[in-house]
């Protein structure tokens, strides 16, 4: 079972701004969960803007498969307030979506890879490559699943990329690959399967992944398993 955390807790990671209790960020965020949580495991514990800039640019990555990925729209985490002992979690929004299309394979597209960057100081830092054989829309759903209060219950990648951030208060681009073109339907005595996404997004990611690992000698920043594959 996950702990449960109390009232008391829950406010001691916050700050009281104008009778509202706002989830601290920073070196502040860092120190109040550590009071609460161990951070010794570095799958979960949350990355830092300090983190963010030791990382390679996009510009700097040189594999061109990074061509293939749209600008889609930005994310940014709201932080958990309590107003008036009513607690409400911290979230990633999607906003500044490019255009109709861009929000279209956001929502709809099923098997997409994906590119997170966040720009620092008019450098665009890569994060994160990934997949999702859902829509993106969801994997965002999932990825909200790691709310403080769900910190020993939730998957630690989920963990990992709200509570970064929620630290960093950074503002992440969103890059994605639609992989539904090759989407599958099987026949099976006569009848159809709804749609399943390919493994094309798989292998985008795995592709991307060791690319990276080739020419910079590590793994992204939130790219957190061993085995690329595994990295959802």
């Amino acid at each position: 079972m996950g702990k449960i955390l109390s009232s008391d807790q829950f406010i001691s990671l916050c700050d009281e701004i104008g009778g509202v209790y706002i989830q601290k960020s920073g070196v502040d965020y860092l120190e109040a969960l550590s009071k609460i949580f161990s951070l010794d495991n570095k799958n979960d514990k949350p990355f830092t803007l300090d983190d963010i800039k030791a990382q390679p640019t996009l510009n700097d990555f040189s594999f061109s498969g990074k061509d293939d990925f749209i600008f889609i729209c930005k994310l940014q985490a709201n932080p958990l307030e309590i107003k008036d002992s009513v607690r409400k979690n911290e979230k990633i929004l999607a906003f500044n979506f490019a255009d109709e299309n861009a929000k279209k394979i956001f929502d709809k597209a099923l098997g997409v890879a994906y590119i997170l960057t966040c720009e620092l100081e008019n450098k665009e830092y890569i994060i994160k490559f990934g997949q999702s054989r859902t829509t993106f829309k969801d994997r965002l759903g999932s990825y909200n699943c790691g709310v403080v209060n769900n910190w020993r219950t939730a998957s630690t990648t989920n963990i990992k990329m709200l509570q970064s951030f929620v630290t960093t208060r950074a503002i992440f681009n969103l890059y994605l690959y639609d992989c539904s073109d090759e989407a599958t339907i099987i026949e099976w005595r006569g009848e159809k399967s709804v749609p399943f996404a390919s493994p094309k997004s798989l292998a985008v990611e795995d592709i991307m992944i060791k690319k990276f690992i080739t020419q910079f000698g590590r793994k992204p920043l939130a790219n957190i398993q061993g085995d690329a594959t595994q990295v959802k």
